[in-house]
């Protein structure tokens, strides 16, 4: 790094070259008001920032330093400029209310400054359409920094200046009311916002400000709280490396839950002779006594020791949460494997991502993305399969429509619309489970036409020849035939990829939730092998983990068979320096992963289970069968924030902390970077962090945990594995994350993997087969059922229902419908149907849809009233057990017209 000499203040001082005044002033402590600067979009319009750079007036937000330089933030031309501009600008300047000024950083300078504040009078013109913002236009000055928030930095578009002269404003869409417009609410415009002008509607101020980590999906947003009075009060982004004071809706808005009244505060325990089952309306009391926490974690050890004498260790399952910190995550499986000695332990990575980490892991090393997600923008080539990132990942979608406006080829293959592809060169909409064809016959042309990277393939793989003899049956007619892709535009989109370099793969749900994801994931690792796009910059493998922690959960070994660090349980060797650790015997067998643990609870070979924060009966397939099994268990344990579903039919439920809002840990995103959460405000009652618990029980079946604090697991974490050595609280802390592998305390992370090669010597072709759907299946359910997400809602909606910002977006029991379809079934908007499957029924209200296409249904598992997963059999991939949830069959009885 080049470093120049400059002095600022009178102070000789040395500064970055090229980084602006503004920044330099920053990194010093030095104050400089400003009112227009964006951090890295700023244009200098509005000159508050002005500064006497050698006897010259200079605005240092975009002023760059030089040698010799010479600046004055305070001189007296400096000041005096500032007064004139302040002036012009408070002139017209006027609020509607107290807290909107004491929002307003422009009247925060007129205090400064000597200057009258503006007058708070009531503006007619108030827009307060959105259900959570308002815009006051006479408390705009026209700084731009909405319009830069919503269209540079978010890439959503819908903020833009309209008019023109003294009729210059702020609009949204083609002027509309903003709850009118397409507005996605983010809430990048009130946090960007300087003089409150936008404005969340029950902004109160605060008592303290605490930065800590989004609870939601695996991106990692850094999320700054206001607390007042104990409870949090509102979220803006803060500038952490991931999100760059980015969020999204739940980010922004979906905070409500832990200050709800429905939180569990007290240990209950199921009342003698009440039996196993939704609750129906029954008042929670009738149901469940509440008890000491040593009352509650006496039964249950003194249930586990029974369960354990009677039917042996692997008798016991447990299910952990991926919203859980990862010392949490680590104290559960070394509960369960010392202090119970099963290793039927698993994650909700299953019931994603796990084709995805099982393929990375198997062909590459790792089971997790090979680049850090800023790295989209040095990408020449971008596709993105299977995935809606405009509403499962907001802001990483903002990375690709970035990206995209910059020059970069972005291709989106989904068997859906979405709305990312108004951004894309191709759009792909493929026949849905034909993906391995698609990607197959892509590589099968590349190897034809020359394009692949035969350097990298013969120094760096092994098992090409076997691959490419498997791709002989995949020709552009086939491919054609099958995924309904024309030929012409899989060479098209097969040159970009391998010639248009560096090539970038990012993939969601649409790819793994297959009977043949681990398929699907091997036909993108594949094409990343053959083109030489692993381990460069701009390039790789990015599968969207969609909780905010599951990438920990593996990481930390909540996996059958999988110790930390993935280090394999029935390697002797690796068993006995984690019995040396732990001072444990370990059990030598692989356990079962969670869709397994159900099945083999409803066979009686699972007699209890332990469920963490995780709401199984409406996450698993078959719900019906999952509530059924459940309802058999000798004995079931609950730990969460709510008396869920599941919870329902458990004989002990445990409150639990919020990880993200009242835990001091660490979380890990999408790119392996792990980062801090802090404790935001106190647990709700008696409701304690996920580890407590553990240690505790631990204590009570008589082994010690060696733990007093997250602090103390972190430690042992780092102790666990050679890839966590170099982690630590504080240095977290200190850098604002680190992305593993970490080898040493002065290792400085990996942000790219494989660019020195690969931990298995070599990276492996693998041969992805393919098997078409049944000819019966078709004729009897001639519906492909996809089961997705919405923007506005999260998992199993235990979280977001309890905020009454994102309610307003709730949509309920609907399934999104072609218009051929419609036709066809005789069935109109609004009118309710019948979905049936192999596995069940399920009651919903008919939406005329136009980005599901013919053959196509689309509805979400989100709605409590919505029991999705009724409808989802019991079918698995056969080396991760995932379910379809993305191939469901189905067909249609009309019941009764709107």
């Amino acid at each position: 790094m080049v470093m120049v000499k400059v002095v600022i203040n009178g102070m000789e001082v040395e500064a970055r070259d090229g980084e602006t005044i503004l920044g330099l002033a920053r990194r010093l402590g030095i104050e400089i008001p400003t009112l227009c600067y964006y951090e890295g979009f700023s244009n200098g319009s509005c000159r508050v920032c002005v500064v006497e750079v050698n006897g010259r007036l200079m605005p240092s937000c975009i002023t760059r330093v030089s040698e010799g330089m010479k600046i004055e933030t305070e001189s007296p031309r400096a000041r005096e400029a500032r007064l004139t501009i302040l002036k012009l600008l408070l002139k017209n300047h006027v609020h509607r209310s107290r807290e909107e000024r004491g929002r307003c950083v422009l009247c925060g300078y007129a205090v400064r400054y000597g200057l009258e504040q503006a007058p708070i009078i009531s503006d007619e013109r108030l827009d307060d359409t959105h259900p959570a913002i308002v815009f006051n236009p006479s408390a705009c000055v026209m700084c731009r920094k909405c319009v830069i928030a919503c269209t540079m930095d978010q890439n959503n578009d819908i903020i833009a200046v309209i008019g023109r002269g003294s009729g210059t404003r702020i609009g949204f869409d083609l002027d509309v009311p903003m709850g009118k417009s397409d507005c996605v609410s983010c809430g990048a415009c009130v946090d960007a916002c300087p003089t409150g002008a936008l404005m969340e509607k029950d902004w109160v101020p605060t008592d303290k400000v605490v930065e800590s980590t989004c609870p939601y999906c695996g991106t990692g947003c850094t999320v700054e709280y206001g607390v007042k009075d104990g409870r949090v009060v509102w979220a803006r982004g803060g500038y952490g490396p991931a999100n760059e004071g980015k969020l999204c809706i739940k980010g922004k808005f979906g905070f409500h839950y832990v200050n709800s009244p429905e939180r569990l505060t007290k240990p209950l325990v199921r009342k003698p002779g009440v039996p196993k089952g939704p609750l129906n309306g029954r008042d929670i009391h009738e149901v469940f006594m509440e008890v000491s926490w040593d009352e509650a974690l006496n039964i249950v050890a003194s249930r586990i020791k029974e369960i354990i004498s009677k039917y042996g260790p692997a008798s016991i399952g447990g299910i952990m949460s991926d919203r859980s910190t990862n010392e949490s995550l680590y104290a559960f499986q070394k509960f369960m494997r010392c202090a119970i000695g099963s290793d039927n332990i698993d994650q909700s990575a299953t019931l994603c991502h796990e084709p995805s980490a099982w393929s990375l892991a198997t062909q590459l090393g790792f089971g997790a993305a090979t680049n850090p997600m800023k790295d989209i923008l040095n990408a020449r080539t971008i596709f993105v399969v299977g995935s809606n990132i405009n509403e499962t990942h907001p802001v990483i979608a903002s990375y690709v429509k970035r990206a995209a406006k910059q020059g970069s080829h972005l291709v989106v293959v989904n068997p859906m619309h979405t709305e990312l592809a108004r951004y894309a060169e191709y759009e792909i909409n493929l026949r849905p489970g034909t993906d391995v064809v698609l990607f197959s016959a892509m590589a099968k042309y590349i190897l034809d036409m020359g394009w692949h990277d035969e350097d990298f393939i013969g120094k760096f793989t092994e098992g090409f020849e076997e691959w490419r003899r498997s791709l002989e049956p995949f020709t552009l007619d086939f491919a054609e035939r099958v995924t309904g892709v024309p030929a012409d535009i899989i060479r098209q989109v097969a040159r970009l990829y391998a010639l248009e370099k560096p090539s970038m793969i990012l993939w969601t749900l649409g790819i793994t939730e297959h009977e043949n994801g681990t398929e699907n994931v091997s036909s993108l690792i594949n094409l990343a092998l053959l083109t030489g796009n692993v381990g460069k910059p701009g390039s790789g493998l990015m599968p969207l983990r969609g909780q905010n922690n599951v990438q920990g959960g593996a990481d930390m070994g909540c996996a059958p068979g999988r110790l930390p660090g993935y280090q394999p349980i029935t390697d002797a060797e690796v068993r006995r320096r984690f019995e040396e650790l732990w001072r444990c015997k370990l059990p030598s067998f692989v356990g079962f992963r969670s869709t397994e643990m159900i099945e083999m609870a409803r066979r009686g070979l699972i007699k209890a289970m332990i469920i963490v924060g995780e709401n199984s009966v409406r996450s698993h397939p078959d719900s019906n069968a999952v509530r059924d099994t459940l309802s058999r268990l000798e004995f079931l344990v609950v730990q969460d924030i709510f008396l869920t579903e599941t919870a329902e039919y458990a004989d002990v439920v445990l409150p639990a902390a919020s990880s993200a809002l009242e835990d001091y840990g660490t979380f890990t995103n999408t790119e392996r970077r792990v980062q801090l959460t802090r404790k935001v405000v106190d647990p709700p009652g008696e409701a304690k962090p996920d580890w407590w618990v553990f240690v505790e029980l631990a204590r009570r079946l008589g082994y010690d945990m060696g733990f007093r604090d997250s602090e103390d697991i972190m430690r042992e974490i780092a102790q666990s594995s050679r890839i966590f050595r170099g982690l630590s609280h504080g240095r977290v802390e200190r850098e604002g994350g680190l992305q593993w592998p970490v080898i040493d305390e002065k290792h400085g992370g990996t942000p790219i993997l494989y660019s020195d090669g690969f931990p298995r010597g070599k990276a492996g072709f693998r041969v992805a087969t393919w098997r078409g759907p049944g000819v019966v299946e078709e004729r009897l359910y001639p519906y492909v059922l996809i089961i997705g997400r919405e923007r506005a809602q999260y998992h199993t909606a235990t979280m977001t229902s309890k905020s009454h910002i994102l309610k307003v977006f709730w949509r309920g029991p609907v399934v999104e419908m072609n218009s051929e379809d419609m036709a066809r079934e005789g069935v109109k908007d609004g009118d309710i149907v019948k979905l049936v499957s192999p596995a069940g029924e399920l009651i919903v209200s008919v939406v005329k849809s136009s980005r599901v296409p013919p053959g196509v249904l689309f509805t979400t598992f989100h709605y409590p009233e919505l029991q999705a997963n009724v409808l989802t059999p019991y079918m698995l991939n056969p080396i991760t057990k995932t379910p379809a949830y993305k191939d469901t069959r189905v067909r249609i009885e009309k019941l009764r017209t709107h």
